[in-house]
């Protein structure tokens, strides 16, 4: 409902009040009837005013299309974000000049260093796209990101974009010694992810170049370091427009375009929306830049977002975890690292996450409507870390013992009554810790609060969890296995009637 809508009806609802308060006392049997049809007159303003704001769906509680199915009153996905949702877990890869400078912080050049090391500090001597693809296949990863350009401004791809601006780029691998000088590392990672079934993504630090003096989108003249090139406000927007038009035109197909902190550089953001609907109109953009292909952050690295996590939000480009009534769908990326203490590039003395912690960010993440991009950093030579590797397929192993298999599942158009039920042929008692239910957001995201009860073996029903957002998965995970004879579902409240596309449990 619309208030242009409730502004423009209001009028008629106090008429038609006014009409039925001043006849309403009938005086004489002369006037009876005049007052009668007065009233009769009254209520149908009403009447008229009503059917008005309920075509608009502003009285209505659920509406229905032609062909019988509900129609949302919430935004609806496009195709390409939906399918980007059912992927659920990708690989990250953070690999840039940084990782060959292991006696500094990883964050020097984000922060702001003190030099700029030449192009040929970047010698991965052992680098093997095939090794990093692996580890991703190790844990279910269905995409990849490469940080093409990080925060130092090192283009791990052979830039030439003087005849577009003017400006000759030196800081690349077309300027390092590195397997003959000018290899592609991004052209290598796109093939592997092609060997290796997996959808590539590429990461452009938009906003932060240090070879450029450029902080948070703006560029800074007043002192320069050494290595560090001038450039005007003006030309560094051609720069950026001229090396993603590199990035977006000879690589192939893209699956996501990545622009760590969005896309705030002065006078290129619409430009930049533009060349993605022009070069790459099926890859969805994370944090918020693109017309309609929009995922966001989820507002926190630590790989434990809070619940609830709404597929919908009023702003995609600052992140965080939605808001149910959001007025574009654009769903969560969960963005985080093996490596603890907050680190995105590679250190040896760096210890990583447990089993027992990746699991619970599974949960948190893909269990809570997000999708999981999880970091792999290669080490100085290029390689992942056997240490690291090892770590990748206990996870996948883990999410495939626990998920691939359900003892039981369903699905269904859902409403309170009856709730969706799951049990097993034989009626027998069963015991699960797992209950994964995903909504249909085809045409938006539905449910808003749901229940989930347990029928006990002596016939008792017992709620165990009640939630809010539900979207492409939601997981409850029990602390302690129960025993049940059946499980089932109610939705309380939604925006239409959902679709349950999958409601299903697990023990492991």
């Amino acid at each position: 409902c619309h208030v242009t809508y409730m502004c423009s009806i209001l009028p008629v609802y106090i008429l038609g009040l006014y009409i039925i308060y001043r006849h309403t006392t009938v005086i004489s049997i002369a006037t009876c009837a005049k007052t009668l049809n007065m009233k009769v007159l009254g209520w149908s303003f009403l009447a008229v005013a009503a059917a008005i704001l309920s075509s608009n769906g502003c009285l209505a509680t659920k509406s229905h299309s032609l062909d019988g199915r509900p129609t949302p009153n919430s935004p609806v996905p496009s195709p390409d974000v939906l399918a980007w949702t059912k992927r659920e877990i990708g690989a990250f890869y953070s690999f840039n000049m940084i990782s060959m400078l292991t006696n500094i912080s990883t964050q020097y050049f984000c922060l702001g260093g003190g030099w700029v090391p030449p192009s040929d500090t970047f010698n991965p001597e052992k680098l093997d796209l095939d090794n990093w693809l692996q580890a991703a296949v190790a844990f279910g990863a269905k995409y990849a990101v490469l940080t093409a350009k990080h925060c130092s401004g090192f283009s791990m791809w052979p830039t030439d974009i003087l005849k577009e601006t003017g400006f000759n780029y030196t800081y690349s691998t077309k300027y390092s010694s590195f397997r003959g000088g000018g290899y592609d590392v991004v052209k290598e990672f796109v093939d592997s992810c092609k060997k290796y079934g997996v959808l590539p993504g590429i990461y452009y630090s938009l906003n932060q170049n240090y070879y450029l003096n450029v902080r948070h989108g703006t560029v800074h003249n007043g002192s320069l370091v050494p290595g560090q090139e001038k450039v005007s406000q003006e030309l560094y927007g051609k720069i950026v427009l001229a090396q993603v038009r590199e990035l977006w035109s000879n690589y192939g197909e893209i699956s996501e375009l990545w622009f760590d902190g969005g896309c705030s550089v002065p006078g290129v953001s619409e430009q930049i929306a533009a060349l993605q609907e022009e070069l790459q109109p099926h890859a969805v953009f994370f944090q918020g830049c693109s017309k309609e292909n929009n995922i966001r952050w989820v507002g926190t690295e630590s790989g434990e977002p809070k619940y609830p996590i709404w597929s919908t939000s009023d702003n995609c480009a600052t992140g965080g975890t939605g808001a149910p009534a959001g007025n574009t769908f654009c769903p969560a990326e969960t963005d985080t690292m093996l490596q603890e203490f907050d680190h995105w590039f590679w250190r040896a003395d760096f210890p990583i996450r447990t089993l027992k912690e990746l699991q619970s960010v599974y949960y948190h993440s893909v269990g809570q409507n997000t999708n999981l991009l999880l970091n792999a950093a290669a080490n100085s030579s290029g390689l992942i870390e056997e240490t690291s590797f090892v770590r990748y397929k206990e996870f996948g192993d883990w999410i495939h013992k626990c998920f691939g298999s359900s003892i039981a599942e369903t699905s269904g158009v859902q409403s309170s009554d009856p709730p969706l039920e799951l049990s097993l042929p034989s009626g027998d008692p069963f015991l699960f810790n797992n209950v994964v239910v995903s909504e249909d957001q085809t045409r938006g995201e539905a449910v808003l609060e749901f229940v989930i009860s347990a029928i006990l073996p002596n016939q008792t029903t017992v709620d165990i969890f009640s939630g809010q957002s539900i979207g492409n998965k939601f997981i409850l995970n029990l602390k302690t296995p129960m025993t049940a004879t059946k499980v089932q579902i109610k939705v309380t409240l939604a925006l239409y009637q959902p679709v349950i596309s999958k409601f299903s449990i697990y023990y492991c």
